[in-house]
């Protein structure tokens, strides 16, 4: 299965032909993508919508992620995903604890730290390449901060040939965020759920700050060489490349995160 990625207009129409989703846009032949072969739909622009199209993917357990113009995501449309998982239970026992949302935060700040210190060493490997792996490991550990990788990473952005980056970095997130809900939706967590949407808990937003500072260095380094801003499109193709290892990584996050809950019963 794989992703379709939809970008049009206020004349551009997705209705159902079943057992397909048809796209029409004007001046351009009618597109047909079987349901079966999709994986999740990503929708850039105010593209129409026929309800029964949107229906027939919920049904299928498709998710739609609606992009804004700047690549934000604006909406998400959940659908039914497989049968509920152990990962589900344990979500769902852990947020009736009285302190679960605190018990999660500390999960998620030590998550952010451990993939912090793994950006900071691709970072630094290139600016201190005298150190070998032990002193590097050691300088990272005593030196590094969020702030100071955070900072290192600004000043390369502000330091491109190519300005402003900003769109560039929001449509990456937009696209994470749609494969991440649709990781989510595979392992039960879908509309009917209703944990994506739980108050005071956002699992998808957390897993993709993530997961994005994998990305870092990869964006900086595809930026630097462009003599051009990415489009849409441009921006499609750099991640879609990247695809297969954020689902890798997403699902090691997320046995870390069911191992984790496991252990506090």
């Amino acid at each position: 299965m794989r992703p379709l990625y939809i970008r049009g207009n206020a004349e551009t129409q997705v209705t159902l032909e079943e057992p397909a989703l048809k796209v029409w846009q004007p001046e351009r032949a009618e597109q047909l993508f079987p349901l079966q072969r999709l994986s999740r739909v990503v929708v850039s622009g105010r593209v129409q919508w026929q309800m029964e199209a949107l229906l027939a993917c919920a049904e299928q357990g498709i998710s739609v992620s609606f992009l804004a113009d700047d690549g934000m995501i604006i909406a998400r449309w959940l659908g039914i995903g497989s049968e509920r998982q152990s990962f589900l239970q344990r979500l769902s026992d852990l947020l009736e604890r009285a302190d679960g949302f605190s018990l999660y935060a500390d999960w998620l700040t030590a998550m952010t730290q451990r993939v912090i210190m793994s950006a900071a060493k691709k970072c630094l490997r290139t600016v201190y390449v005298e150190l070998n792996e032990q002193q590097l490991q050691w300088h990272i550990q005593e030196h590094v901060s969020l702030e100071i990788v955070q900072e290192f990473i600004n000043k390369k952005k502000n330091h491109l040939s190519i300005q402003p980056v900003e769109d560039v970095y929001e449509c990456l997130q937009g696209i994470l965020m749609a494969q991440v809900v649709q990781l989510f939706q595979d392992q039960g967590l879908d509309a009917e759920t209703e944990w994506l949407q739980e108050r005071g808990l956002d699992l998808p937003s957390d897993f993709c700050k993530i997961l994005f500072w994998d990305l870092e260095l990869p964006v900086l380094q595809w930026l630097a060489t462009a003599t051009m801003l990415p489009n849409y499109l441009d921006c499609v193709t750099f991640y879609e490349a990247r695809e297969a290892r954020i689902s890798y990584l997403f699902q090691g996050l997320s046995n870390k995160l069911h191992r984790w809950m496991v252990e506090l019963y």
